[in-house]
Formats: structure tokens, sequence, C-alpha cells
């Protein structure tokens, strides 16, 4: 397969995985200013879940609603019981079954595609998708599956009106951060499984005391970052292992953002640098930061 004929890839979405989907809701609604799909539940798999969505991709809060239907995940059990946060994403292709034929044909062990379901309240039309799951041990620092939904994001995000317009700002992922013990070598294996672009090169970052690989999706960025000397990420590494680590959104106006957070939740944010940072705590494990 040549590379025009490489399927490409976008962040779908990223799973933030928390105990009571309620009271996440009102965190990052009323305590952080993001607009919030109704309750959507995905039949037989036991789970529940509300949305946070932008112009390409969404953040998904996904919790456990009733067990006896089963465990789709069964990591994320695993996960909860441990901590909340950032938990996996998904990687979206407008080509499902080419990208899994590209995937075999380099020898993995890619699964057979799956459908999938989501069923909206309060009248609201659900939609549907096909996954395939990828090998954990195949992407180094987070689980992943490939994505393709049989309706836009705007169709399927057109009720209620203005879903996609949040007050404090937000517009999209700019990055998201993966934490791994060796930067080059993970980035150097998902660019050979996925054709992913490196814009730039590897470059030290002061502010997290790591190593940073900088690879491109169509509508952000994933880096991968090692720790270099001692500090949060390091941290972060030995207490949960390699898993994904911040989650950078871009802000049409980072003032604004700062001056609205800082009423809504005045001791979980902080300026750093341009960018204003919330502390994990404040957003049921996940760090944030608004660039």
């Amino acid at each position: 397969m040549t590379e025009r004929q490489r399927p490409a890839y976008s962040l779908d979405h990223v799973l933030i995985a928390v105990r009571d989907l309620e009271r996440a809701s009102r965190t990052y609604s009323g305590g952080l200013g993001f607009s919030l799909s109704p309750e959507g539940v995905h039949p037989g798999r036991g789970t529940h879940n509300r949305l946070i969505v932008f112009a390409s991709e969404y953040l998904e809060l996904i919790g456990y609603r009733d067990r006896s239907e089963g465990e789709f995940r069964p990591t994320m059990t695993t996960f909860l019981q441990r901590r909340e946060g950032l938990y996996m994403f998904a990687l979206g292709t407008g080509d499902l079954d080419r990208a899994v034929s590209d995937l075999r044909g380099k020898g993995l062990a890619v699964g057979d595609p799956v459908h999938g379901a989501r069923q909206a309240s309060e009248g609201r039309p659900g939609y549907s998708w096909r996954s395939a799951a990828l090998p954990s041990d195949a992407t180094p620092g987070s689980e992943t599956f490939v994505i393709q939904h049989d309706a836009t994001i705007e169709e399927r995000y057109a009720e209620p009106p203005g879903l996609a317009d949040h007050r404090n700002g937000a517009r999209g992922v700019h990055s998201l951060e993966i934490a791994v013990a060796d930067a080059e070598s993970a980035a150097s294996r998902w660019r050979e499984l996925l054709g992913l672009a490196q814009p730039s090169a590897s470059d030290e970052v002061q502010s997290i005391g790591g190593r940073r690989v900088r690879l491109s999706l169509r509508n952000c960025l994933l880096d991968f970052v090692s720790p270099v000397r001692a500090g949060d990420l390091s941290r972060f590494l030995e207490a949960n292992g390699e898993a994904p680590y911040r989650l950078n959104l871009e802000s049409g106006d980072i003032a604004s953002t700062t001056g609205l957070l800082r009423e809504l939740a005045p001791d979980c944010s902080a300026p750093d640098g341009d960018a204003l940072s919330i502390r994990p705590e404040c957003a049921h494990g996940v760090p944030l930061t608004f660039l």
C-alpha cells in the first residue's frame, strides 16, 4: 500500500473514565465551563456517557451504568479501581475496512470490526459506528481502537443547539501527552504502525522535566513524553505506568478563559506561562491545560 493509499487518522475522541457520571458531569459543566451532551447509554455494554463536543473530535466522560450487562472494556474496571482520568483514546478513519487491512498487513492482530451504538436520552436520536481494537501491546502508552461513524459529527450532535460552544472558550484538542519510559522508541512504534508524521525533532520540555517526541494526527498532535529528571512526570509513570498523561485544549481567548475559570474554580487553576493549568484533582484525575 502506497503512502497516498494509506488511511489517514484523526483523533476521534478521548475517553475519561469516571466513577460517578452525574458528579463528573457537574464538575465539567458547572465547575469548568464545558457544554455537555445529554446522557447516552451503550446497549449491552453496561456503560453510559456524556460528551464534550468540538468541531472534529470530542471528550467522552464514561462510567458504568449497569454492570449486569457485562464489561465491554474489562481494563476500565481495573483502571477505575485505581483512579479516574484519561483512560484511552480512539483514532478516527473514513475507511475502517482499509485501515484494518493495512494494519493486518503489518502483522498486527487487529480485531474484527464490531458494531456499536449510543442511545440518546430525552427523545433525541442515537447513532451507530463500527470499530476495531488494536492489541494493547502494539501501542505503547495507551490502548486504542480505530472507529468509523455512520454519521458526521455535525449530524450526530445537532441537538441540543450550540453543543460545541463552551463558556470556557475551548475550541478543541491541541495535543494529547502520552507518558512513556522512552519517548523516541514509543513514538517510532506509533509512527511505523499508523504512518504518522513527525513535524519536528525531539526536544526537552523544561516545564514537564521530560523529553518530547511529537507526532501529527489530522486534527491534533500526539506528544510522547519521557522523564529526564525527577518531577511530576516521573512520579506519574512510577504510580501508573505508561498511560495518557495530559490533555491540552485550544482556547479562543485565554484571557477570557482565565477569568471565567478563576471565577468558577478559583482554587483549581494556575497560570502556566501563556497558558492556564487545571489541577487533576479538580477534573476527576485529568490534568488540563488551556492554551
